[in-house]
């Protein structure tokens, strides 16, 4: 019986993937056809760092030091709780702390924001 059940989950993942190949012959969505055109903005720069419009229009006018104390900030706090979920405490059902993992996302934000502090200093903000 064993034998025969895995005979049938690799024939159905076969068709599967077979399936997944195969072009429709009708869309199965129709969409809506829009007439408005969408125009692009210009996202050329001259020099080193890009307009601090990139970075939106909240960030744009938060100053380079206020964004350098921030990122700094976001990084501790995203280290600390790296580092106490995952270097002291081997990860199991009962060590799971949510909000170290919570905590933990701050780490790669505070990248972000570091890039924001130079893209505004460079621009003189």
């Amino acid at each position: 019986m064993n034998a025969l059940m895995k005979l049938l989950v690799c024939i159905a993942m076969t068709i599967g993937m077979v399936n997944s190949f195969v072009v429709p012959s009708t869309p199965l969505i129709k969409t809506a056809r829009s007439t408005a055109s969408i125009k692009m903005a210009e996202t050329y720069w001259e020099g080193k760092a890009p307009p601090s419009k990139v970075l939106g229009p909240v960030l744009e006018n938060i100053p380079s030091p206020a964004l350098g104390v921030v990122s700094m900030i976001a990084f501790g706090i995203g280290t600390y709780c790296v580092h106490e979920s995952n270097i002291l405490h081997t990860m199991t059902v009962d060590t799971i702390y949510p909000k170290y993992i919570v905590g933990s996302l701050l780490t790669p934000i505070s990248w972000g924001l570091h890039v924001a502090s130079w893209i505004n200093k460079q621009n003189g903000k």
